[in-house]
């Protein structure tokens, strides 16, 4: 991983949770490096850019992605 991925959520956590933060949300790493297994991710509403939460996070409760999945599109 590395600075402005596109990662996802693919792991509960309380702490996640209590962020606001739930499995299958999408956010992109902050931090240049991690620490201590942790990244800093900024997770955003995908539709108005609205901030979520601003977090540390396992590197195992990540999936980075090369761009949005198409299924996560609202359909016109």
């Amino acid at each position: 991983m590395k600075y402005l991925d596109l990662v996802e959520l693919i792991n509960e956590k309380e702490s996640y949770k209590n962020a606001g933060v739930k499995k299958g949300d999408f956010g992109a790493i902050m931090s240049e490096t991690q620490i201590n297994g942790k990244w800093q991710v900024i997770f955003s509403e995908f539709y108005t850019g609205k901030d979520i939460a601003n977090i540390m996070v396992l590197e195992e409760d990540l999936k980075v992605h090369d761009f949005m999945p198409l299924n996560k599109y609202l359909k016109q």
